[in-house]
């Protein structure tokens, strides 16, 4: 396929290929310590993590920054022995909730423009995996590199 066309179906293809599925994805409870998230992001080595609760679904993202803008806001001076006394849902973020599996290709593109990840989502909310913009990157370069290859293997 080329031109128009090849783009459209791109833009225009689910993103459940692409999910990362849950059992690969490291979460949190939201009703854990904020001293045991940041110990699981700092030993993951990732900046921030999905929120799932006990009913499997996405609450939102808690990172690192999260994290220390809260106990920020509660002193002026960070105090971590203060992190057991508090939740990960007080300080959480959740304006990012999910995306629904069969979401397409371009609706998913434009979401993770300002973000790493998306939380994917069934209809039931349940949370399945998650998006990353690096994935959907990758198959954007390979699809220029197609139309590139194809290009200058025309005939002239």
């Amino acid at each position: 396929m080329k031109g128009p066309n090849r783009t459209n179906f791109l833009f225009s293809k689910e993103i459940a290929p692409f999910i990362i599925p849950k059992e690969q994805v490291i979460v949190v409870d939201p009703d854990w310590s904020l001293e045991r998230a940041l110990l699981v992001l700092t030993r993951k080595g990732t900046t921030s993590v999905p929120v799932i609760n006990q009913a499997e679904e996405v609450e939102g993202i808690i990172s690192k920054t999260d994290i220390l803008d809260f106990m920020l806001s509660k002193s002026r001076e960070l105090d971590f022995s203060q992190l057991r006394k508090h939740k990960v849902r007080e300080a959480m973020n959740q304006t990012h909730g999910g995306i629904l599996a069969n979401s397409i290709f371009s609706f998913a593109f434009e979401v993770l423009v300002n973000r790493s990840y998306i939380p994917i989502i069934d209809v039931k909310n349940k949370f399945i995996g998650i998006l990353t913009r690096k994935v959907m990157m990758e198959k954007v370069i390979e699809y220029f590199q197609e139309e590139y290859l194809q290009t200058i293997s025309k005939p002239k």
